[in-house]
């Protein structure tokens, strides 16, 4: 028979990973658009379109894929 503090915890580490989910799914949209919206803005504020837009998105896209290998691997 399981004891309650085995369902507790397990609980939690259900929480946890919902937790972790919704923060990834939050996360990785927002860093990616974010740092398409800033190259765009810095590309209009110097005219050096394309350059500032690339360099960030390519940048925004890179940091997501880290968070998101960073968090399978915790999840493992």
């Amino acid at each position: 028979m399981p004891s309650p503090q085995n369902s507790d915890n397990d609980e939690a580490v259900q929480r946890a990973r919902m937790l972790t989910a919704a923060g990834l799914a939050l996360g990785l949209p927002m860093t990616m658009l974010g740092s398409f919206l800033v190259g765009y803005w810095l590309d209009r504020q110097f005219q050096t379109a394309p350059l500032w837009f690339f360099l960030l998105g390519i940048a925004g896209l890179v940091s997501s894929a880290r968070l998101l290998y960073r968090l399978w691997e915790q999840l493992r």
